[in-house]
């Protein structure tokens, strides 16, 4: 009797997973260029403001769960250089589509600026740190990414960005990968995408500022904007792979997942600047 109660209960059981599973689909594909049709890596993918997202691999591969929560809701593909494209979960989970083409952006050659002076070189943002203050460049899923963002300040004033810096501390593996993005400034917290250009950047890290060389990129720019680092995931790596400086005053900004909300932390800001030529 014993025996044909527990049978009775793990086929109930069994019966039981399907739905559960059910809840929890698994959407993955590949990220293309419409008119090339090569692969766009790096694409970040995401529920718009509820932190589910992922970030596709150098081959433009993705693959993400979908929880129950958000299932009523719209999946954003964003990419450098290509036009977002919003589809509802229920619809690709409804078709299994694994196939998604993105449209490049028209380019738009930079502004030339004509000075009367030679130029200036400032550095813009937090150019030191306390060794008592510091933040965890931690991934809830190794297939996420972790983006902290500081606000730079140009008072209108068109600036060349040659350099830009960020104080590490204790790193747990030798060598990470960077996106640096600009973000325009809204408010307190940042907005769109004000600079359509991708900068990569796999490098080297140790206890120290690290700087990344913009000149390549001839960057100009003239309103207040957000620089961001965002630590693109490997799943070889150890969590956290660093930390990261910070100063008392101003305000931290971090998000921990691809179209997430950005959560500001007042009372010490990232240890970041710039070096720009005015």
């Amino acid at each position: 009797m014993v025996s044909t109660r527990f049978l009775l209960t793990l086929l109930l059981l069994m019966g039981y997973m399907p739905p559960l599973l059910a809840q929890a689909p698994v959407l993955q594909g590949q990220l293309r260029a419409q008119r090339t049709h090569a692969p766009i890596p790096f694409v970040s993918i995401g529920v718009k403001g509820k932190n589910v997202g992922t970030v596709a691999d150098a081959q433009g591969t993705f693959s993400l769960r979908i929880p129950p929560q958000v299932a009523a809701d719209s999946l954003t593909f964003s990419a450098i250089g290509y036009q977002p494209q919003t589809v509802a979960i229920a619809q690709l989970v409804a078709t299994q589509q694994h196939d998604f083409l993105l449209v490049e952006k028209p380019t738009v050659l930079p502004a030339v600026v004509v000075r009367a002076r030679a130029p200036k070189t400032r550095r813009l943002g937090t150019t030191t740190h306390n060794p008592f203050l510091w933040g965890s460049a931690q991934q809830k899923q190794t297939q996420d990414i972790v983006e902290f963002a500081k606000l730079i300040p140009l008072a209108n004033t068109p600036s060349e960005l040659v350099q830009a810096h960020i104080f590490l501390r204790r790193p747990t593996v030798d060598t990470v990968t960077f996106r640096l993005n600009f973000y325009r400034a809204g408010t307190e917290r940042p907005a769109e995408r004000l600079v359509e250009r991708t900068i990569l950047v796999r490098t080297a890290i140790q206890n120290g500022w690290l700087t990344i060389d913009l000149a390549p990129y001839a960057l100009t720019l003239q309103t207040d904007f957000y620089l961001s680092f965002e630590f693109l995931p490997d799943k070889h790596l150890p969590v956290p792979a660093f930390s990261y400086g910070a100063q008392f005053g101003g305000a931290a900004l971090v998000r921990t997942s691809s179209l997430g909300t950005w959560k500001r932390e007042p009372g010490a800001s990232l240890a970041a600047y710039v070096t720009v030529r005015q």
